[in-house]
């Protein structure tokens, strides 16, 4: 199988839970034989602890928690712990502005003046910018990174005060441009979190808990850290290269102008809600009370823009790579100072998976070789 981010590696509620065990879930897969994919992999690449979840045929296929929440306390992690979600937020993000699309009040052909005015950057390019390309990663828009770039005093500014700041920055690219790897933009996904507040007249958070993450039923996902239960929370680690130590890091990435981008803090169970939620939708298209209408989520599971040379392109916000052996599968990754993440959907069998890290170095690890090997074993039988 091809790597699923071939061109992409470098890139970038408190709530009381049932406790449901492996014998509970269905067609669950040999546990013996799960555990040692995964236990291997965090012995062989010291990673302090992931979360594992899979759904199939719509219902929870097999989760589990290994290794620690922390490495000093040595708290088991389980599919309740929540980490922080990195850029698989961006998911979210896209199936709101879908939302709005289907109720008439974005078109992703308009400008992105239309909906934000005063929005502007130095030159005037910025004038031509679409809600599409901004989906797409083809705006053009700077992929700002400084999380001391803004401090705004309430979170309703926070994604306001961001666009303001950026009138004094240039875009990096012209509308438009060919999509590869340094197209990327957070920032585009931040000012698309704006687009939100200004057309439903709501903040980002408010609109995409109501809308998107109560009826996906992620009653236990939020964009607050603070609102996490403190025993459901993970910490963040990282490791010395030169001496391979690694220790718990003091700086959880909570960027109040990031929530769009990459500030979603969930756990495997709500992450599996959310696939199954998003599989029904596609595999049943006769029902009509899902997140979004069929015909809109296979536009965004749908290949946009192409990477040359590379076997994958995006949707509307999704990641696509065309499989050999699996057929056309969606995905996200993401990666923060202390996390990474990886949430794949393949259609064809009506599977996902969702693998979240407690630390960012072993990204390129989650995202290709770990969830390779599960895909593998999981779909096709083989175990490496």
């Amino acid at each position: 199988m091809n790597k699923l981010l071939s061109v992409l590696g470098f890139l970038f509620a408190i709530i009381t839970l049932p406790i449901i065990s492996i014998a509970q879930i269905d067609n669950s897969p040999s546990t013996k034989t799960i555990d040692s994919i995964v236990n291997n992999t965090l012995t062989d690449n010291d990673i302090p602890g992931i979360s594992l979840g899979m759904v199939r045929d719509g219902h929870i296929y097999y989760f589990k928690g290994y290794g620690s929440k922390n490495i000093e306390t040595g708290e088991p992690i389980d599919s309740f712990t929540n980490f922080l979600t990195c850029s698989i937020s961006k998911l979210f993000t896209a199936t709101a502005i879908m939302q709005l699309v289907e109720q008439g009040k974005i078109n992703i052909s308009d400008k992105l003046t239309k909906y934000i005015p005063e929005f502007s950057m130095k030159g005037e390019d910025y004038k031509y910018i679409t809600i599409r390309q901004m989906l797409t990663h083809t705006s053009g828009l700077p992929n700002i990174g400084n999380k001391h770039f803004i401090h705004p005093e309430n979170d309703s500014l926070a994604l306001s005060t961001f666009a303001h700041k950026l009138s004094k920055k240039k875009l990096s690219f012209k509308p438009g441009v060919q999509l590869n790897a340094k197209t990327y933009s957070n920032t585009a996904y931040d000012i698309l979190g704006l687009v939100i507040e200004m057309v439903t007249h709501q903040t980002y958070s408010q609109y995409v808990t109501n809308h998107v993450l109560l009826p996906a039923h992620m009653d236990s996902s939020s964009f607050y850290y603070q609102q996490i239960n403190t025993y459901r929370r993970s910490s963040p680690h990282k490791k010395n290269w030169l001496t391979r130590h690694i220790r718990v890091s003091n700086y959880y990435p909570d960027i109040p102008q990031d929530k769009p981008c990459g500030n979603l803090n969930s756990n495997a169970y709500d992450l599996c809600l959310w696939m199954i939620q998003n599989l029904a939708i596609y595999n049943k298209p006769s029902q009509q009370n899902g997140l979004l209408k069929p015909a809109t989520l296979a536009n965004m599971w749908t290949k946009q823009e192409t990477i040359p040379g590379y076997n994958t392109s995006i949707g509307l916000g999704w990641w696509i790579v065309e499989s050999k052996k699996l057929g056309p599968y969606v995905f996200h990754v993401g990666n923060d100072p202390g996390y990474s993440a990886t949430l794949i959907i393949v259609p064809k069998n009506n599977f996902g998976l969702v693998l979240l890290c407690n630390a960012e170095y072993p990204k390129e690890i989650n995202w290709n070789k770990l969830a390779i090997n599960l895909l593998d074993y999981c779909l096709l039988g083989v175990n490496k």
